[in-house]
């Protein structure tokens, strides 16, 4: 608890950051993302490049949440069901390069101690999502 009172400011001005930034990071997470492999999200001949924004988004804000109360253990538990639908769709490798390209985002526009509070739960998005 003590730490956590003493990070609190530095959390609070990170999850600002990141809802303040939403819109910038999810789209740099589809840029890269589609910069690796155009097609990822086409399936059955359909683009559903919107569909995986709008689970790209949700991500984020659980990420955010997460790190802002420090409960990675609420986190996992929001993932599960996403983990659950993903393996049951087959998308196990656009949902594998889609995390993998957060983390990337996530390192170029956050400093080192942002990233302290916000790298367990990109690495628990990546370990369930991937």
């Amino acid at each position: 608890m003590k730490d956590y009172l003493e990070e609190i400011d530095k959390r609070i001005q990170t999850y600002d950051k990141i809802r303040n930034n939403e819109d910038k990071l999810i789209e740099q997470i589809g840029v890269k993302t589609k910069s690796k492999n155009p097609y990822l999200f086409d399936k059955y001949g359909k683009d559903l490049s919107s569909i995986c924004e709008r689970d790209r988004r949700h991500t984020m804000r659980f990420l955010a949440t997460a790190m802002l109360f420090n409960e990675t253990d609420k986190l996992r538990h929001k993932l599960l069901w996403q983990s659950i639908i993903m393996r049951a769709f087959k998308d196990e490798n656009p949902s594998n390069l889609t995390y993998q390209m957060m983390g990337e985002v996530m390192n170029e526009q956050f400093n080192d101690e942002e990233m302290k509070l916000i790298k367990p739960g990109v690495q628990l998005v990546q370990t369930m999502l991937s």
